[in-house]
């Protein structure tokens, strides 16, 4: 679909009503009204720092999200991670299943070793809102998280004066009566020009490299400036992410002009879940014919736990018709508490960090070897790797495919001694 390094953020409006504040404006007007009312507070603020990353977070609130679909719920994410539920008339065991999953993505960080719905349990608290003690319990928690947004929202405002304010906050923030022009305005400007390539490469015995395949994106900052450049389209991940299917749709209009049947290498793409079975895609699909081989589909890992039924429906079309599948999003630390392989896609991408660059201790090591170990010789592909360190680091675990900055000055060089 896109690179989110230039422009993506979880930031909200800052002059919008907060999450805690919305929250206890709706505790007041239905304090009146609260038969069969109850409300779960979800401790991820306690939550080891290294699993309070915005991936993980973002992967609990679709979670989340996707059950307030279908029941009467709202959600509220609160600024120190926090997440609260408010529930009416709805099954408990339902809400219980996903907190249960919402602690398992979590199960190797010491807040969720208490038993789920013990007196002990840190991880979540319980309010019957029928029940004024509960009540009263539940608002001193979000007046306490409201105080914690206020002193961020403070500090951000002193680094803004400094000077210090990040790129990618400005401009005006994305509203749904802006959406339908601008969806509009890029499905008429000329993108071609935006997409680009960035190639992956395997090491084989020798340390010898091999081309992998060549990812094709839009570098959504550049597209931004041709679209809208007055307004910050990723204000909301909401309105951003029907945005995008917009953007996934002109992706693979570019990428159908390309002669599938005399490639170097696969290519990649980055698509929404849904935009797979979608017409656009089926357009592509007819397109690239008995060449699937060539193509690599990669698809969020966010996106995954959104709908794991709709992930696994795609998957399986997706690999039957030949295409080879793509898990994104990934960070080394994932996979010390997740594996991957479960997904059964055909590779799963992580992304090299800082938070890595030292180590990150010998049993996490260990499970990181453990999990690459179980996936396909070169079924993990490092991204973002700007050093060699980065690509010494992976090759000690087992990685052998890498992508990012540094990768892309090794294949410059390979070209110009005609290796490629």
């Amino acid at each position: 679909m896109a690179d989110f390094s230039a422009g993506y953020t979880e930031g909200q409006d800052q002059n919008a009503p907060s999450q805690e504040k919305r929250l206890l404006d709706v505790l007041g007007r239905m304090r009146n009204n609260m038969a069969g009312v109850y409300a779960v507070h979800l401790h991820l603020s306690d939550l080891r720092p290294s699993h309070r990353q915005p991936h993980f977070l973002r992967m609990v609130s679709r979670s989340l999200d996707s059950l307030a679909a279908t029941q009467d719920i709202q959600v509220f994410n609160f600024t120190n991670s926090d997440v609260a539920l408010i529930c009416r008339n709805t099954p408990v065991d339902e809400v219980d299943d996903a907190v249960f999953r919402v602690r398992a993505m979590f199960n190797e960080d010491p807040l969720t070793l208490s038993e789920d719905g013990s007196t002990e349990d840190r991880f979540s608290s319980w309010y019957d809102l029928s029940q004024p003690t509960d009540i009263k319990d539940f608002m001193e928690a979000v007046t306490e998280a409201l105080k914690h947004r206020e002193e961020v929202k403070n500090q951000a405002s002193e680094s803004m004066t400094t000077g210090r304010a990040s790129k990618v906050m400005s401009g005006t923030p994305l509203t749904p009566d802006m959406l339908q022009g601008i969806t509009q305005k890029l499905l008429e400007v000329r993108v071609g020009d935006l997409v680009h390539r960035q190639p992956a490469v395997v090491v084989t015995a020798g340390r010898k490299q091999e081309l992998a395949f060549r990812e094709h994106f839009i570098s959504m900052e550049d597209l931004r400036q041709r679209i809208a450049p007055e307004v910050n389209i990723f204000s909301s991940n909401w309105l951003f992410q029907f945005l995008s299917q917009t953007i996934d749709a002109r992706v693979l209009e570019v990428l159908s002009r390309l002669d599938f049947t005399d490639m170097d290498a696969p290519i990649s793409v980055n698509l929404n879940l849904s935009t797979i079975m979608s017409r656009p895609f089926q357009n592509f699909h007819a397109l690239v014919g008995d060449q699937t081989k060539n193509v690599i589909i990669e698809i969020q890992i966010i996106d995954v736990f959104s709908d794991m039924s709709a992930y696994a429906f795609a998957r399986d079309w997706l690999q039957s018709q030949g295409y080879s599948v793509l898990i994104d999003g990934l960070n080394p630390l994932t996979l010390c508490f997740f594996d991957p392989s479960s997904l059964a896609a055909d590779y799963i991408k992580i992304t090299w960090g800082p938070e890595v660059s030292g180590g990150v201790g010998t049993e996490q090591t260990k499970q990181i070897r453990e999990v690459v170990a179980n996936l396909p010789d070169g079924g993990v592909v490092l991204s973002r790797v700007d050093s060699e360190e980065g690509v010494s680091w992976g090759l000690d675990l087992g990685i052998r495919c890498f992508q990012g900055h540094f990768i892309d000055k090794v294949v410059a060089a390979m070209a110009s001694k005609g290796i490629i």
